[in-house]
């Protein structure tokens, strides 16, 4: 948890749905921001909203995203944020769990393409937290055909095989453009 997450609007979104007791948040992870996001919790007086459950292995990761019912993925609006797709994008599409997201560019592209979930725009903390009740409305059945889109599309454009290929696709045109190069 750092500064590119954009914790405070994150934090913005729960206090929105602070009411809504349908709605919790479980945040796994530390970082720089850990201490700032504890206190704020509690200063908000979020605790019977926001679950702060610290570090884990990432090989924890998938028993964490079996249990939720979406999972979110932020980044601060920054040109440079939205030319990257985070990593956390694709594990969580190949996780089969639904995706809310409050990004912009490439990551968000990726979000809406793959019909895995609901997107707002960086720092849209209003937007945030219309994005999670209309998630909540959402029947299991609706929720698991976003997950299975989302793992397809994971499969299809981020599968091991698949990332080989254009990898020694791209190597291959690097040969030909040098051999083309120096033949000159």
């Amino acid at each position: 948890m750092g500064e590119a997450q954009d914790l405070p609007a994150v934090l913005n979104a729960v206090e929105h749905l602070k009411g809504n007791q349908t709605i919790r948040w479980l945040i796994v992870g530390d970082g720089r921001k850990s201490d700032w996001l504890h206190t704020e919790v509690k200063r908000r007086g979020l605790e019977s909203n926001v679950s702060l459950l610290g570090r884990f292995p990432v090989e924890r990761m998938p028993s964490f995203y079996a249990h939720a019912d979406a999972l979110l993925v932020s980044l601060k609006k920054d040109p440079v944020f939205s030319l990257t797709i985070p990593g956390k994008v694709q594990s969580y599409l190949m996780s089969g769990i639904p995706l809310i997201g409050m990004l912009d560019g490439e990551g968000a592209r990726v979000i809406k393409h793959s019909g895995a979930g609901i997107v707002c725009a960086a720092g849209d903390s209003s937007c945030l937290a219309m994005a999670i009740l209309k998630m909540a409305d959402l029947s299991f059945e609706q929720r698991s055909e976003l997950g299975s889109n989302g793992h397809r599309y994971a499969e299809n454009e981020f599968g091991r095989e698949i990332l080989i290929g254009r990898l020694e696709g791209f190597f291959m045109e690097a040969i030909k453009t040098y051999n083309n190069a120096v033949t000159k």
